[in-house]
């Protein structure tokens, strides 16, 4: 008899310990009394699908001649587009590092920074890179450290 209460004591309490685990896996992703924090930026309380990263653009041209498909963007060390005409728009975020790869070279044709998004600028970048063959850094996307908090 203490045999039969036991073991039906240990499945209540099983079944209470499952329904508490799965309501705490259900409360960690839906947070329902938690408080979002304001965006630092806009000023207003964050909605679950805004994100702080930013994001922008970097517009790259060249100055001189250049042969079609002889050069491939890569961004964060994988391949981005391989260059048909410039001036080529690459859409970044904050963080990314941007590379140009001359399959062949193009004598007198350097790559030129045209713009860059007002929310970013570019680190180790310079003013021109000659289209060399090889693989050469056009810069890294930070944020000035005036927009972080």
């Amino acid at each position: 008899m203490i045999r039969l209460r036991m073991g039906s004591f240990f499945i209540f309490i099983s079944i209470i310990m499952l329904i508490l685990l799965v309501w705490v896996q259900v409360s960690r992703v839906y947070p329902i009394w938690a408080k979002l924090p304001e965006d630092p930026y806009a000023g207003a309380p964050m909605e679950q699908f805004i994100s702080l990263v930013e994001r922008g653009s970097v517009t790259v041209d060249v100055a001189g001649t250049y042969e079609t498909h002889s050069a491939m963007i890569y961004k964060n060390g994988e391949r981005y587009l391989l260059v048909e005409k410039f001036p080529v728009d690459i859409g970044v975020i904050e963080g990314d590092v941007l590379e140009i790869w001359v399959l062949e070279e193009n004598p007198g044709a350097s790559l030129i920074v045209k713009s860059v998004s007002e929310n970013f600028r570019l680190k180790y970048s310079r003013t021109s890179l000659p289209l060399k063959k090889g693989l050469h850094r056009i810069g890294k996307v930070i944020c000035p450290e005036n927009r972080k908090k």
